[in-house]
């Protein structure tokens, strides 16, 4: 897929910029730079061959999402709809339904867009077709038993968006959220993003658990989901750009590259040599409350594919937390996202090329 510098700043929210001779550890760009310089080609790689999206339309989504004034069931709309806008249509098959109970807690879904190959117009009206308002309950256990349901004739890796407060009950039904959460990963190859709009911590408490169902999947809460645009496309595809050609120079600055963040062998620790360039990040950051970092962790092809999800994600996780625990950047304007051995930029055959893979790539964004 190839797309111009403008295309990729709306499509990632992310400066990416390549330059010509040695490559710094830390640079400023400014818009000089980039408009001498236009990206020719991306390629856009998606992570999973279905989307899946479960909308909680539940009473309790009509509370507002704190600290916004905004009630929860129209902020998941409208995010929902505003990242319709700009999603890639890379091959996937796409669906979105809204979960419902019943007495006997086995559940339904009602299908706004059966599963079918993705085209961003319909999706776009079948999110219009979604309640503004919530009413009676969602359990998590019906969800997961209609989703089961479903699974069983999907094929290839899926990405599950599913909004939810994580009500639940222990009372009745013939199994648990996590167990059933637990079996539908066991059975099909699968991740969970939780958009979460839990407030009690029993809730909390389930929908972390089942997010260490395995590596891939994690959860996000509702705000956190608004504030940055990154986690549906995170979720789908990642992106590799391949060239870039010379444009007319203008003088503001956008924003900033850093180096890529190396790591050893099965490590998952900062190296000492790397702190200068956080460091820098960080005071960037600082000076410039607008902005915000993407840190995108990869790992070489050595191991299985669980195991580099979880070395992906603790590097990504890892210099996150650099930021936040050593600047105090705040926790909503870091977005870590993990993609395994996917999008290698050396050769997996060499040391050398290994070397390279083992990454984090830094992006800042967010710069008016």
């Amino acid at each position: 897929m190839r797309k111009t510098i403008a295309t990729m700043l709306i499509a990632s929210m992310a400066v990416l910029v390549g330059t010509t001779g040695t490559v710094q550890a830390f640079q400023i760009v400014t818009r000089s730079m980039l408009a001498e310089e236009r990206v020719t080609e991306t390629d856009l790689i998606p992570t999973v061959d279905n989307f899946i999206v479960l909308f909680d339309a539940s009473a309790s989504t009509n509370a507002s999402v704190p600290g916004k004034t905004i009630s929860k069931i129209m902020a998941a709309k409208n995010m929902l709809k505003s990242r319709n806008a700009w999603l890639p249509d890379l091959g996937y098959n796409a669906g979105l339904y809204i979960y419902t109970s019943n007495d006997t807690l086995l559940g339904t879904f009602k299908a706004v867009y059966d599963l079918k190959p993705y085209d961003r117009d319909a999706f776009g009206k079948a999110i219009d077709q979604l309640p503004e308002k919530g009413e009676g309950p969602a359990l998590l256990q019906s969800g997961l038993h209609a989703l089961r349901k479903l699974m069983s004739g999907v094929t290839g890796k899926t990405a599950i968006i599913a909004f939810t407060d994580g009500s639940f009950t222990v009372n009745r039904g013939p199994k648990k959220p996590l167990q059933m959460a637990q079996q539908i990963a066991r059975d099909h190859e699968l991740c969970f993003y939780l958009i979460s709009s839990a407030d009690a911590d029993g809730e909390k408490i389930l929908l972390d658990s089942v997010a260490k169902i395995n590596a891939c999947s994690r959860v996000v809460p509702l705000a956190t989901f608004l504030d940055n645009p990154h986690y549906i496309g995170g979720a789908l595809y990642t992106t590799r750009t391949t060239s870039y050609s010379r444009m007319k120079p203008v003088t503001k600055v956008l924003g900033i590259v850093a180096e890529d963040i190396l790591f050893a062998t099965n490590s998952t620790k900062i190296s000492g040599e790397y702190h200068a360039t956080l460091d820098r990040v960080a005071k960037y950051m600082q000076a410039n409350p607008d902005s915000y970092m993407v840190a995108s962790g990869y790992s070489d092809n050595v191991g299985n594919e669980e195991h580099n999800m979880w070395l992906s994600e603790r590097r990504a996780t890892h210099v996150k937390n650099y930021l936040i625990d050593h600047h105090g950047i705040e926790i909503d304007r870091v977005v870590d996202l993990w993609f395994g051995d996917l999008n290698p930029v050396g050769n997996n055959a060499t040391e050398s090329g290994r070397r390279l893979n083992r990454r984090v790539e830094i992006a800042i964004g967010g710069v008016n």
